[in-house]
């Protein structure tokens, strides 16, 4: 039987969305392993719009596999892949806040002055966006989800013709709103004075009009409109907050709580009036546990319309585990991709059946290296295929030597985690204060490990300076860098929620070696 070389199999990319640059839709859409806790059908439908999960978890690669559906019937279905972290620059984040501020004295450059206010609401400013993208979108096209022959849908596009310049432009679809002054903005009146619709004009010659009354035309126009065949898609993704910058994270928090709030908003109005349109967003969970840190209240509307990637798998036979099985239908997809004949059991043909001097299981020794999440799988697995790229089994010596590389990669994301809070001299202080230390140990140990250090290392001594131990060992622990030690060992990414303070604590297995830690052959840990 013809076996595959590593080189030769189809691991993927850490980045869904490079992956589908990489590979193709359909190439994608093959090594697509449905996740065990999502209904598709629920996404498809408009049941269910938010998608949460931590970074690594697979959310781009739902979306894009969601994409991959409806565009088998491109005749009737319109879609439309919008990414917050590279779609929306910093000027134009900043315009949708200065949005919210009607009638006060703030120029658009002068964002040092913009209060950086929670209670600050910019829905409006969102809907107006997500409208305008629908309307954009479905500009290229001559029918379909809305009767194209409607007052509502002509004074519709009048009116965002008129704001935004030209519908259908990539210009104008990637237009976030238009420019502002003072919570008001220009419009040609010429292109809206058929439409007998009012507005609050703020000068004489009628030709600057708050932003507010605008939005609230816009949206008005939007829910009257007349649904026909066919729909359309809108997907959001990348919902990431900015890192170190205190200022501009606070921004994001209030940013993408109101996109949460104007996707419910836009989605109700859908939903009430059977328009086939359905806004489909994936959000990282620690944005989210972000925003309720705040005090913002969205539990209702994600319990009720949020779904939470899960790749936990409680009991059971090991190789049905969700990231093993996810896993073995890329290798077969591989075999059928190249014409081989699929493997009847990939562990017998691609692996040894135990790794290291205890024998461990091979299955049980790849999920020990990962955090529970696909993009760790494929860490470990392209780091082995770039080593030995040439062999046709996954052996002893592929794990070993991919131990160092993997584990600092995975030092490397870590670090941007961390970066939302810490400053970068606190992170190298926290990876000082980690490498050497003797596992398991205490918070006193670790208190005792810190005081050692700062004398000697800079960037420990501003860490101790600046934060207090339990904290930092929280933030470690809810990373998933750091968890408890014991017969049941605990961590974030199994699903432990909290550390305990009382029972030992011990680095994440993968980690151990990086950070050169010294066990304790008494209680190894």
């Amino acid at each position: 039987m013809r076996k595959l070389q590593i080189k030769d199999i189809y691991f993927g990319k850490i980045d869904g969305y490079n992956e589908f640059l990489e590979y193709g839709q359909d190439t994608c859409k093959g090594l697509f392993y449905e996740f065990p806790n999502i209904n598709i059908s629920r996404l498809l439908d408009g049941s269910t719009y938010y998608i949460f999960g931590n970074k690594g978890t697979g959310k781009t690669m739902l979306l894009k596999y969601l994409e991959s559906i409806i565009s088998e019937n491109p005749s009737q279905n319109f879609s439309e892949f919008i990414r917050f972290k590279r779609d929306v620059d910093e000027e134009e984040r900043n315009q949708i806040k200065r949005s919210a501020l009607p009638n006060n004295p703030f120029e658009e450059i002068i964002d040092s002055e913009i209060p950086s206010d929670f209670t600050l609401n910019c829905s409006l400013a969102w809907q107006v966006y997500l409208i305008k993208v629908i309307v954009s979108r479905l500009s290229r096209t001559e029918y379909g989800v809305f009767n194209r022959n409607t007052e509502s849908w002509t004074k519709l596009c009048a009116l965002l013709n008129a704001t935004y310049g030209k519908l259908g432009t990539d210009n104008t679809i990637k237009k976030i709103l238009p420019k502002m002054k003072r919570g008001n903005l220009e419009i040609d009146f010429n292109k809206i004075a058929k439409t007998n619709l009012e507005f609050e004009w703020v000068d004489s010659e009628k030709k600057s009009v708050s932003f507010t009354s605008l939005a609230k035309q816009i949206i008005n126009l939007y829910s009257v409109l007349t649904p026909v065949e066919d729909k359309i898609y809108i997907f959001i993704d990348e919902l990431e907050l900015a890192f170190k910058q205190t200022k501009k994270y606070q921004r994001d928090v209030t940013l993408i709580r109101d996109l949460i709030f104007a996707i419910e908003y836009l989605s109700d109005i859908n939903r009430t009036h059977n328009f086939n349109v359905f806004l489909v967003t994936a959000i990282r969970s620690e944005v989210y546990k972000n925003i309720i840190s705040k005090g913002l209240e969205i539990n209702k509307t994600i319990h009720d319309f949020g779904v939470t990637i899960s790749w936990e798998q409680k009991g059971g036979n090991i190789r049905n585990h969700p990231l093993l099985k996810m896993l073995e239908k890329r290798i077969h997809f591989s075999e059928t991709k190249l014409g081989l004949e699929p493997s009847p059991d990939i562990w017998e043909t691609y692996f040894i059946p135990y790794v290291g001097n205890k024998k461990k299981e091979v299955q049980n020794y790849i999920l020990d290296q990962t955090w529970y999440k696909p993009r760790d799988i494929i860490r470990l697995f392209t780091t082995i295929q770039r080593l030995h790229g040439n062999k046709s089994i996954i052996d002893q010596e592929c794990f070993d030597t991919s131990r160092k590389p993997y584990a600092e990669e995975s030092w490397t994301e870590f670090e941007e985690f961390l970066t939302v809070k810490y400053s970068d001299k606190e992170v190298e202080g926290i990876k000082k204060s980690l490498t050497g230390i003797l596992l398991p140990f205490s918070v006193s140990d670790f208190q005792h490990h810190l005081n050692s250090k700062k004398d000697f290392f800079e960037e420990v001594n501003e860490l101790v300076t600046k934060r207090k131990t339990p904290e930092i060992l929280k933030d470690l622990y809810d990373i998933g860098i750091i968890g408890n030690y014991g017969s049941n060992s605990r961590f974030m990414f199994k699903g432990d929620t909290d550390i305990d303070p009382i029972m030992p604590i011990t680095i994440h297995y993968p980690l151990i070696k990086f950070f050169q830690a010294s066990i304790n052959y008494h209680q190894k840990a």
